[in-house]
């Protein structure tokens, strides 16, 4: 930001009555101020006044540039992972793209956040092509989108991204996924069916594996040593073995096996399936 031209002035004026050489030369007193000891008529202030106005106008100048240069930064197309999935959260269903002269990229006329339905997006470099998972959202997570959503959803895309990017969209219902898992319980908390005493309604275990899950960011792996360790914080847990962790897409007709430590789901959410019978509740001796 430009200074004024008294401040512009001042730190001239201050540097040359801190000068050794100018000090001598004019007898000055050291510490001396520079309006306490030149008049403003005199040459030297009317010098440094011509001076200061001459800065201050070329730094008024490269503000003016730099803002200019900004506002073209935040018009251009930056084609990143991030830059993908904000526009796939500003996606409005219903409402057709305009081409902004100005900008030369489209956008909506009228921002509207009651029509952007897209409220989980995972985009992912898979190797020249764009991928990317996208879900509405009820009380319970994420949602598939329905096939025109997702025709609507694709048009979008391939209107905002860059010419020549191959892009693939994609919306799946959460994958399903199954815990056999053995828990230690403390009687005095819980009971043999893993419900609280004080409580029966609540069933903390199949509640901490569901808040696993669901706190999953959008996209992410399901880790199996994070999930124990939400099982172990449940209330009334005294310990946990995980026997196993199968897991599949929703369309698929089978399970598998999770082999190593994390699972990436293909439609970038999961939901827990059956947990009431694959929870094995023993008592804490």
């Amino acid at each position: 930001m430009a200074r004024t031209i008294r401040q512009i002035k001042s730190a001239m004026t201050a540097q040359f009555m801190a000068d050794s050489t100018i000090i001598e030369r004019y007898g000055l007193t050291a510490g001396a101020n520079f309006e306490d000891t030149f008049s403003p008529v005199s040459l030297e202030s009317i010098w440094f006044s011509i001076v200061a106005s001459a800065i201050f106008m070329l730094e008024t100048l490269f503000d003016a540039f730099r803002e200019d240069v900004d506002a073209k930064i935040a018009q251009a197309v930056v084609a990143s992972i991030p830059w993908y999935h904000k526009i796939a959260l500003e996606f409005q269903y219903g409402d057709a793209l305009v081409f902004d002269e100005e900008t030369q990229a489209f956008v909506y006329a009228t921002p509207d956040e009651s029509k952007q339905i897209v409220k989980y997006a995972a985009c992912r470099d898979v190797g020249g092509m764009v991928s990317i998972l996208v879900s509405k959202q009820n009380s319970s997570g994420p949602v598939v989108l329905s096939s025109a959503e997702l025709a609507a959803f694709d048009a979008y895309m391939r209107q905002r991204k860059p010419a020549g990017v191959l892009l693939q969209t994609a919306s799946f219902s959460p994958d399903l996924v199954r815990v056999n898992v053995r828990v230690q319980y403390d009687p005095q908390v819980l009971n043999a069916s893993g419900q609280l005493i004080a409580d029966t309604s609540i069933r903390p275990v199949e509640k901490a594996i569901d808040k696993y899950l669901a706190d999953i960011v959008y996209g992410g792996d399901l880790n199996k040593t994070k999930l124990v360790d939400a099982i172990q914080q449940a209330e009334g847990v005294v310990d946990v073995v995980l026997n196993s962790v199968q897991a599949k897409p929703a369309s698929a007709s089978s399970y598998t096996t999770v082999t190593g430590n994390n699972y990436t789901s293909r439609s970038g959410s999961f939901k827990s399936n059956n947990l009431r019978n694959s929870i094995t509740y023993v008592l804490s001796i």
